[in-house]
């Protein structure tokens, strides 16, 4: 409640008049009341807005007794008006002793206020900021949202219909339904209010990029069929690969690679059926669908590829190991040497030695196996890359353990 500055005249009732002291006293009170009354306001609704927004009932707490202090000073101030009003109907006798205890009480209640603000600044400053905000931040998520929708419609009309742009305006919509949902607190608009304006640019933009993500499909069907033809290709290079594989080395060296035509060519027939699905796609304008059905063909002939790739280097490795074994078995000494050598210059080797002293091992027995007419140079070149990859885990961890 707000009183106004006091308006003092003559009264005709023949009551006492106040004196200066009496109104100066009234006055200073009344201006004390009337900024207890802004801050208490103003940050009542902080802290609601702040609870509301962290859920920190604690601080709804501590404000209540603050106010409860700011309550008390405020019906000081109403009792001392009430009980001695200045309009010359009562003698102003205890007036001004009234509005001294009254203006006392109030400065307490102000010194409380400013203290808990200062206690919890950034809580409340927060929450002002986001109701200041807050219309501003709605608007945004309005105006966007009406852009995304024009946007959406504009492709869809001009044959650029974007599923993805679609999805993501109906996720907009449904989300700005909780702007102004009933019940719904500062924070849940606030984040209803971001996130529509987050969906709803991602729309406008999905709509935009529709044109280009057209052209990019029609470039990726052309270049699509070149690539299955050549895989076509490949796989029939698979079947004498192997066959030589078998021919020059023992059974356990190729495997793992049993079947692999029949698995390149079955890829590159999941390549043609989704190809043929874009193509579908794209005659229907359905873009996005087409794109998923243009990732999809590329995917399957990278797996079509890979089993050519793993059965021609098989043997491509295989041969250049068994020309020269020895030397692959110096190279990978020399790492093991040189990490040594690291371990030793760092003062690690109680740590780390006995680890790589243990590669040692495993690259001496790598090289006892390899015996008979044919040996099993597919384990021997595994074994001798597993020993590199310890090797160079314990190098990695020696130089974070120097850090």
């Amino acid at each position: 409640m707000r009183e106004g500055s006091e308006v003092f005249r003559r009264s005709d009732r023949g009551g006492e008049l106040p004196d200066e002291r009496v109104l100066a006293a009234r006055n200073a009170a009344t201006q004390a009341f009337l900024a207890l009354d802004d801050e208490q306001r103003a940050v009542a609704d902080a802290v609601r807005v702040a609870v509301d927004m962290s859920g920190r009932t604690r601080l709804g707490q501590e404000w209540a007794e603050i106010a409860a202090v700011g309550d008390a000073a405020t019906s000081a101030y109403l009792t001392a008006t009430q009980e001695h009003p200045l309009d010359g109907s009562r003698p102003t006798r205890g007036a001004r002793d009234a509005d001294e205890k009254a203006l006392r009480e109030i400065e307490r209640a102000r010194e409380a206020i400013r203290r808990f603000r200062a206690t919890h600044g950034r809580s409340l400053d927060e929450a002002e900021f986001a109701v200041k905000n807050l219309p501003r931040t709605l608007e945004q998520a309005r105006t966007a949202l009406a852009t995304a929708r024009t946007a959406v419609q504009n492709a869809a009309a001009a044959g650029m219909r974007s599923r993805r742009a679609e999805e993501r305006l109906a996720e907009a919509e449904r989300s700005g339904a909780g702007m102004d949902g009933p019940g719904a607190g500062l924070q849940e608009r606030m984040r209803a209010a971001q996130r529509t304006l987050e969906l709803a640019r991602s729309a406008a933009s999905l709509a935009a990029e529709a044109p280009r993500a057209a052209q990019q499909v029609r470039s990726a069907l052309t270049s699509i069929a070149t690539r299955r033809q050549a895989a076509e290709t490949k796989a029939g290079r698979i079947a004498p690969s192997l066959s030589a594989l078998l021919r020059e080395f023992s059974e356990p060296c190729s495997r793992d690679l049993t079947g692999a035509e029949a698995l390149s060519r079955a890829a590159i027939a999941d390549a043609e059926r989704a190809h043929a699905e874009a193509g579908r796609r794209a005659e229907a304008g359905d873009w996005d669908e087409a794109a998923d059905q243009v990732t999809a063909a590329r995917s399957a002939l990278a797996r079509a590829e890979e089993r050519h790739d793993a059965v021609v280097d098989r043997l491509a490795a295989l041969r250049d190991v068994r020309a020269d074994p020895a030397r692959y078995a110096a190279d990978v000494r020399f790492v093991v040497r040189d990490a040594q050598r690291l371990v030793v210059d760092r003062g690690l080797v109680r740590q780390f030695g006995p680890i790589l002293d243990a590669q040692a091992v495993r690259l001496d027995n790598a090289q006892k196996r390899l015996t008979g007419a044919h040996p099993d140079y597919w384990l021997y070149l595994t074994e001798l890359r597993a020993i590199r990859e310890r090797v160079r885990d314990v190098v990695a961890q020696v130089r974070r353990s120097a850090q």
